[in-house]
């Protein structure tokens, strides 16, 4: 047990497993979108996907219509329905080239000057800027952003419970790998592919952003950005917008991690499988890089493509590990 798997989503994409958050985007689209476009025609997934920054942006006017609270206690689903559409027209202002690629980080980087920019100013009887009011509209009209952010998780967590293992099967190029490569496993998805799959054991996978099978509220997902760079005048504003970008905001799990690998034998490989090397995943390979038990072992990329092996290589360099001790190879 001296190998160390990092396992990320490439991973279930490679057992043909629906976890993209393109899917995700499909998902949201089926239960809230597609009967509440104006001349309704039901898109397919990959139309839809063509049409989705399009379809966000439809959905601008929404972020300062959000229901009232009231409406939750009489129609529930309208409430949530609304809280969706008005969260969808907030990301509608992100410029993110491939937004539902880069979701994580776009959730932290949401353009709040471009949003308040959207709502004229107030002019009193005399055509002077009336602060106080102008105030009170940003304010009302943000008040509903957290449980928006609320009501998106939910939704991820809804997503992740229709993703269905049974339809996959097993790779037998890793099935032979596992017997000769037995390890731990640090396990950025939500899934129990591996225990379903590969019969590992629970107790040796960590699953760092939560897991499925733990209850509503265990899966982590979000952004891993610092403070907001953009304030307004407006106080009220100010603080609603900070709460959504907390609310946003990805928990690191490094204690977890670190207890993980207390229990772990000394590691000689850490191998990775399907995963991105994201900025918002950077502490946890520094915390890798840093602990006794990994800090002198050598590092496996999954050939899955050479450009991106070269991309990962230079990652990890960058984080000061000799590129003498760098390899990859096709292990799926």
């Amino acid at each position: 047990m001296n190998n160390f798997y990092i396992i990320g989503n490439g991973f279930d994409l490679a057992h043909k497993l629906p976890t993209s958050y393109k899917d995700f985007a499909y998902f949201i689209y089926k239960e809230y979108i597609a009967d509440t476009q104006p001349g309704y025609k039901f898109l397919e997934r990959e139309e839809f996907l063509k049409e989705s920054e399009n379809i966000l942006r439809t959905l601008q006017d929404d972020i300062w219509d959000f229901p009232s609270s009231e409406v939750e206690g009489i129609q529930p689903r309208s409430y949530e329905e609304g809280l969706i559409l008005g969260f969808l027209g907030i990301l509608g202002y992100e410029r993110t080239t491939d937004l539902w690629s880069n979701l994580e980080s776009a959730l932290g980087d949401i353009k709040y000057k471009s949003i308040r920019h959207e709502i004229d100013d107030v002019v009193d009887n005399d055509g002077d800027f009336d602060m106080r009011k102008i105030g009170y509209v940003l304010e009302d009209g943000s008040q509903e952003w957290t449980n928006a952010a609320c009501k998106f998780k939910s939704t991820f967590r809804d997503w992740i419970n229709t993703v269905e293992i049974e339809k996959s099967k097993r790779k037998e190029s890793f099935c032979n790998y596992l017997k000769e490569h037995k390890g731990y496993f640090l396990n950025f998805n939500y899934t129990e592919t591996l225990q379903k799959l590969y019969c590992i054991q629970d107790q040796d996978v960590l699953h760092i952003h939560g897991f499925r099978g733990d209850g509503e509220n265990s899966i982590i997902v979000g952004h891993n950005s610092g403070e907001i760079k953009y304030e307004s005048s407006m106080l009220g504003y100010n603080d609603n917008i900070r709460s959504l970008h907390a609310a946003l905001k990805k928990t690191l799990q490094l204690d977890s991690l670190k207890k993980f690998l207390n229990t772990c034998e000394d590691i000689t490989n850490i191998i990775c499988i399907g995963f991105s090397f994201g900025d918002s995943d950077d502490e946890y390979i520094r915390a890798l890089i840093n602990h006794p038990k990994t800090s002198r072992a050598a590092w496996l990329l999954h050939e899955y493509d050479k450009d991106e092996v070269a991309e990962h290589s230079r990652k990890l360099q960058g984080f000061g590990i000799d590129p003498l001790k760098i390899t990859s190879e096709k292990i799926l």
